[in-house]
């Protein structure tokens, strides 16, 4: 699947890098792909080469939390906690900073919901970034699913990138309070 996976990458990375919230950001949270996520290094690589500051999540499993740490290269990182890579020498970044969050996960629906791997990890941590912050997920078209059963736990994604389109999730949110 690996090479089939190429152009869909491609054209997820052009359709977040046209959104406003992406050209706005100054400092962005990538998450750094594994296993058959949007694979984000190229992603990650051309925002340093735009200028933006980029963030990366550092697992501290001892507390169940994430941290988060700056890089300047993809070479600063080496396999880390559940073999995700990470900062060799992370230093901890303030979470108020953080203009936009890219989140990964493995199903999503057109409500935000999403199905991480479930340690809670990102929604934790999300709840504690200030609000505004735009959430934006990154999935394959067919990552996609009706509903996806969410507790008060779970924190909604604005927006969902794929390679066929971009589903602006708070229009369904607004949507259904009606």
């Amino acid at each position: 699947m690996g090479d089939r996976k190429l152009p869909k990458d491609e054209a997820i990375k052009k359709r977040l890098m046209e959104l406003p919230e992406y050209k706005n950001a100054k400092i962005i949270l990538f998450y750094v792909s594994v296993r058959g996520e949007v694979k984000t290094s190229e992603m990650i690589s051309e925002s340093l080469s735009h200028g933006k500051k980029i963030l990366v999540p550092v697992a501290d499993v001892k507390h169940r939390k994430l941290m988060i740490s700056e890089i300047h290269d993809l070479n600063e990182l080496s396999p880390g906690a559940f073999g995700i890579p990470e900062p060799k020498h992370p230093h901890e970044f303030p979470i108020e900073k953080i203009d936009l969050v890219i989140v990964p996960g493995i199903a999503f629906d057109s409500l935000g919901n999403r199905v991480g791997y479930g340690t809670g990890f990102y929604d934790r941590f999300l709840k504690k970034i200030k609000k505004g912050v735009p959430f934006i997920a990154l999935g394959y078209d067919f990552q996609l699913v009706h509903k996806i059963p969410a507790n008060r736990m779970d924190v909604k994604v604005h927006k969902i990138v794929t390679e066929k389109g971009i589903i602006n999730c708070k229009k369904f949110l607004k949507a259904k309070k009606k």
